[in-house]
Protein backbone atom coordinates (compact mmCIF):
# COMPACT_ATOMS: atom_id res chain seq x y z
CA UNK A 1 0.00 0.00 0.00
CA UNK A 2 1.07 3.56 -0.61
CA UNK A 3 1.21 6.31 1.97
CA UNK A 4 -1.75 8.00 0.28
CA UNK A 5 -3.82 4.82 0.47
CA UNK A 6 -2.87 4.28 4.11
CA UNK A 7 -3.80 7.86 4.94
CA UNK A 8 -7.16 7.55 3.17
CA UNK A 9 -7.85 4.36 5.13
CA UNK A 10 -7.03 6.17 8.37
CA UNK A 11 -9.37 9.04 7.50
CA UNK A 12 -12.14 6.60 6.58
CA UNK A 13 -11.68 4.82 9.92
CA UNK A 14 -11.99 7.98 12.03
CA UNK A 15 -14.68 9.76 10.01
CA UNK A 16 -17.84 10.47 12.00
CA UNK A 17 -20.37 7.89 10.89
CA UNK A 18 -23.48 9.25 12.62
CA UNK A 19 -23.51 12.84 11.34
CA UNK A 20 -27.17 12.49 10.36
CA UNK A 21 -28.16 11.56 13.91
CA UNK A 22 -26.07 14.40 15.33
CA UNK A 23 -27.61 16.91 12.92
CA UNK A 24 -31.12 15.71 13.74
CA UNK A 25 -30.52 16.11 17.47
CA UNK A 26 -29.05 19.58 17.09
CA UNK A 27 -32.03 20.50 14.91
CA UNK A 28 -34.66 19.22 17.32
CA UNK A 29 -33.05 21.02 20.26
CA UNK A 30 -32.80 24.24 18.26
CA UNK A 31 -36.40 23.98 17.09
CA UNK A 32 -37.69 23.47 20.65
CA UNK A 33 -35.87 26.57 21.86
CA UNK A 34 -36.82 28.63 18.79
CA UNK A 35 -40.48 27.85 19.34
CA UNK A 36 -40.28 29.12 22.91
CA UNK A 37 -37.98 32.12 22.60
CA UNK A 38 -38.84 33.35 19.08
CA UNK A 39 -42.15 31.67 18.18
CA UNK A 40 -40.20 30.34 15.20
CA UNK A 41 -40.39 26.89 13.61
CA UNK A 42 -36.74 26.56 12.56
CA UNK A 43 -34.18 23.82 13.20
CA UNK A 44 -31.20 25.98 12.24
CA UNK A 45 -31.76 29.62 13.20
CA UNK A 46 -30.22 30.94 16.42
CA UNK A 47 -27.78 28.11 17.12
CA UNK A 48 -24.14 27.35 16.46
CA UNK A 49 -22.37 24.02 16.68
CA UNK A 50 -19.11 24.48 18.56
CA UNK A 51 -16.50 22.19 20.10
CA UNK A 52 -14.72 19.57 18.04
CA UNK A 53 -17.80 18.82 15.91
CA UNK A 54 -18.33 22.50 15.12
CA UNK A 55 -14.61 22.89 14.29
CA UNK A 56 -14.74 19.81 12.05
CA UNK A 57 -12.10 18.11 14.19
CA UNK A 58 -14.37 15.50 15.77
CA UNK A 59 -13.81 11.82 15.08
CA UNK A 60 -15.87 8.63 15.02
CA UNK A 61 -17.29 7.84 18.41
CA UNK A 62 -17.58 11.50 19.42
CA UNK A 63 -19.72 11.54 22.53
CA UNK A 64 -19.64 15.17 23.70
CA UNK A 65 -21.35 17.68 21.43
CA UNK A 66 -21.55 21.39 22.15
CA UNK A 67 -23.87 24.07 20.88
CA UNK A 68 -24.60 27.70 21.56
CA UNK A 69 -28.18 28.89 21.50
CA UNK A 70 -28.61 32.61 20.82
CA UNK A 71 -31.21 34.15 23.08
CA UNK A 72 -33.15 37.23 22.00
CA UNK A 73 -31.83 40.46 23.52
CA UNK A 74 -35.33 41.10 24.83
CA UNK A 75 -34.88 38.15 27.22
CA UNK A 76 -31.96 39.81 29.05
CA UNK A 77 -34.07 41.67 31.66
CA UNK A 78 -35.89 38.44 32.52
CA UNK A 79 -32.69 36.46 33.15
CA UNK A 80 -30.14 39.16 34.09
CA UNK A 81 -29.92 38.11 37.74
CA UNK A 82 -31.34 34.62 37.31
CA UNK A 83 -28.71 32.40 35.70
CA UNK A 84 -30.02 29.19 37.25
CA UNK A 85 -33.56 30.03 36.19
CA UNK A 86 -32.37 30.50 32.61
CA UNK A 87 -30.88 27.00 32.57
CA UNK A 88 -34.11 25.61 34.03
CA UNK A 89 -36.21 27.29 31.33
CA UNK A 90 -33.92 25.92 28.60
CA UNK A 91 -34.09 22.46 30.19
CA UNK A 92 -37.89 22.58 30.42
CA UNK A 93 -38.30 23.55 26.77
CA UNK A 94 -35.92 20.85 25.52
CA UNK A 95 -37.67 18.28 27.73
CA UNK A 96 -40.91 18.91 25.83
CA UNK A 97 -39.22 17.41 22.76
CA UNK A 98 -37.13 14.74 24.49
CA UNK A 99 -39.58 13.53 27.16
CA UNK A 100 -37.72 10.31 28.02
CA UNK A 101 -34.20 11.75 27.93
CA UNK A 102 -32.11 12.71 30.94
CA UNK A 103 -31.72 16.50 30.83
CA UNK A 104 -30.11 18.61 33.55
CA UNK A 105 -28.58 21.98 34.18
CA UNK A 106 -24.87 21.84 34.98
CA UNK A 107 -23.05 25.06 35.81
CA UNK A 108 -22.99 26.88 32.48
CA UNK A 109 -24.83 24.38 30.28
CA UNK A 110 -27.91 22.24 29.91
CA UNK A 111 -26.81 18.65 29.31
CA UNK A 112 -29.04 16.50 27.09
CA UNK A 113 -27.85 12.95 27.75
CA UNK A 114 -28.64 10.45 25.01
CA UNK A 115 -27.57 6.79 25.17
CA UNK A 116 -24.55 7.29 22.91
CA UNK A 117 -23.70 10.97 23.40
CA UNK A 118 -24.36 14.16 25.32
CA UNK A 119 -25.25 17.53 23.86
CA UNK A 120 -24.24 20.49 26.00
CA UNK A 121 -26.42 23.50 25.24
CA UNK A 122 -25.02 26.88 26.23
CA UNK A 123 -27.64 29.65 26.16
CA UNK A 124 -25.93 32.91 25.20
CA UNK A 125 -26.60 36.57 24.56
CA UNK A 126 -24.76 38.10 21.59
CA UNK A 127 -22.48 41.06 22.24
CA UNK A 128 -21.71 43.85 19.77
CA UNK A 129 -18.05 42.79 19.50
CA UNK A 130 -18.94 39.28 18.30
CA UNK A 131 -18.46 37.61 21.67
CA UNK A 132 -21.18 35.92 23.70
CA UNK A 133 -22.28 36.24 27.31
CA UNK A 134 -23.28 32.99 29.00
CA UNK A 135 -24.59 32.12 32.47
CA UNK A 136 -22.51 30.58 35.23
CA UNK A 137 -24.58 29.27 38.13
CA UNK A 138 -21.62 28.63 40.44
CA UNK A 139 -21.03 30.77 43.55
CA UNK A 140 -24.35 32.56 43.45
CA UNK A 141 -24.39 33.15 39.70
CA UNK A 142 -22.53 35.38 37.28
CA UNK A 143 -22.08 35.98 33.57
CA UNK A 144 -18.98 35.09 31.57
CA UNK A 145 -17.87 35.93 28.05
CA UNK A 146 -16.66 33.54 25.34
CA UNK A 147 -15.51 33.90 21.74
CA UNK A 148 -15.95 30.51 20.03
CA UNK A 149 -16.01 31.92 16.50
CA UNK A 150 -12.43 33.17 16.92
CA UNK A 151 -11.42 29.74 18.20
CA UNK A 152 -13.21 27.99 15.34
CA UNK A 153 -11.67 30.23 12.68
CA UNK A 154 -8.18 29.37 13.88
CA UNK A 155 -8.85 25.74 12.91
CA UNK A 156 -9.84 26.45 9.31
Amino acid sequence: MSTATDFKTLLDNIKIDNAGQISKRYGRITKALNQYFYNLDSKTANSLQVGSYGRFTGIRGISDLDMLYFLPATAWPRFRDRQSYLLQVVKTEIKKTFKNTDIRGDGQVVVVKFKNQEVEVVPVFSNEDGTFTYPDTHDGGSWKVCNPRAEMSSFR
